[in-house]
């Protein structure tokens, strides 16, 4: 519900940069999901996995995330 201090321009100037924002991130959430399908679930991972101690090449590698 708006009051007569709401600025009606600003309030949808806002909603629509998060909805273009949202669409942008789901345009990068697809292309992922792609890329990810074509090449494996290793094709795109977080910097931290390669670091020493990171276990999530190994647990996509298995069924599950157990040994199979």
């Amino acid at each position: 519900q708006f009051d007569i201090f709401t600025n009606l321009e600003a309030e949808t100037l806002r909603k629509e940069k998060e909805l273009q924002e949202e669409k942008a991130e789901m345009k990068v959430q697809r292309t992922i999901l792609r890329l990810k399908n074509k090449y494996g679930k290793n094709a795109i991972l977080k910097g931290m996995n390669l670091e020493e101690g990171g276990t999530t090449i190994q647990r996509n590698q298995q069924v599950g995330g157990h040994k199979g």
